[in-house]
């Protein structure tokens, strides 16, 4: 009994954590010592450089764009950054356990590797 709240209580913190992490740039990607900040959502504007020793990790997501960038704030100012020059935690799925047995097995074709960990 003791078990099961704990590991309750573990994945309480762990969610969390999680969805506190979620929609922030946390870091330059790499050994970047500066980022392009983009004026427009598509990345077709002259950028302006950042450097990363100026910039307050992290930074809050407030749109990503279909192009692949996100808007921030650094200094005051909305910019665009592009995904890939920078560290956002992974996006989580909130899934819910589920059982299959014999008469509904067929309709599972696939799944995501540890999904139901929390279920056991």
């Amino acid at each position: 009994m003791l078990r099961s709240k704990s590991l309750a209580a573990s994945v309480l913190l762990l969610a969390a954590l999680g969805a506190h992490a979620q929609g922030f740039v946390t870091a330059p990607m790499g050994s970047r010592t500066a980022l392009k900040a983009y004026p427009d959502a598509d990345g077709k504007s002259e950028p302006a450089t950042l450097h990363v020793k100026d910039i307050a990790f992290p930074l809050q997501v407030f749109e990503i764009s279909d192009a692949g960038f996100v808007r921030v704030k650094v200094g005051g100012a909305d910019v665009w950054l592009d995904r890939k020059q920078v560290r956002m935690p992974p996006v989580s799925l909130e899934v819910t356990c589920a059982t299959v047995d014999a008469s509904n097995a067929k309709l599972v074709s696939g799944g995501i590797r540890g999904a139901n960990a929390g279920c056991k």
